[in-house]
């Protein structure tokens, strides 16, 4: 295997990958552990359900032999893109080692290039999916944090 199909490989499985590296971060600190385990599935069913009502077909002529189906037929969002920007910026937002943080930016730039290059999606649908997946990260803190401020607790 050559280095760009082995950079090709990393940036197809980035989502996987980033997921594994922040969950095995969190090993230590249960309550964000759960957190980020209930986000990162809520952040999937977000991009299904976004996927159905914006219906924007992925760019014609793919190169490589991906098969999609269902709410995957469509583009908008880049999945891949939200699922690696969303665990990237929870990572970041819980103070993550600076270290790691920049080889997770890495990884989820040889995603977005990977989706791009083999036209899975449009710049536009990764751009789609790097806002919707920091948001949602964003949003899962916040709301985590605003909810330990009252006198109710959800983990």
């Amino acid at each position: 295997m050559n280095f760009i199909v082995f950079l090709d490989t990393v940036g197809y499985y980035g989502p996987v990958i980033l997921f594994a590296m922040t969950f095995y971060f969190l090993l230590n600190q249960l309550p964000y552990l759960y957190l980020f385990t209930f986000g990162f599935i809520a952040n999937t069913l977000l991009n299904h359900i976004l996927k159905s009502v914006f219906r924007e077909l992925r760019p014609t002529a793919p190169i490589g032999n991906e098969k999609f189906y269902g709410s995957n037929f469509y583009g908008l969002p880049s999945g891949h893109a939200q699922s690696c920007f969303f665990s990237t910026a929870f990572f970041y937002l819980i103070k993550g080692p600076r270290t790691i943080l920049y080889l997770m930016i890495f990884m989820c730039v040889l995603t977005l290039y990977q989706r791009w290059k083999y036209r899975y999606h449009s710049i536009k649908q990764l751009l789609y999916g790097t806002f919707i997946g920091i948001f949602f990260a964003w949003f899962i803190i916040y709301m985590y944090q605003y909810s330990c401020r009252t006198e109710y607790m959800i983990l």
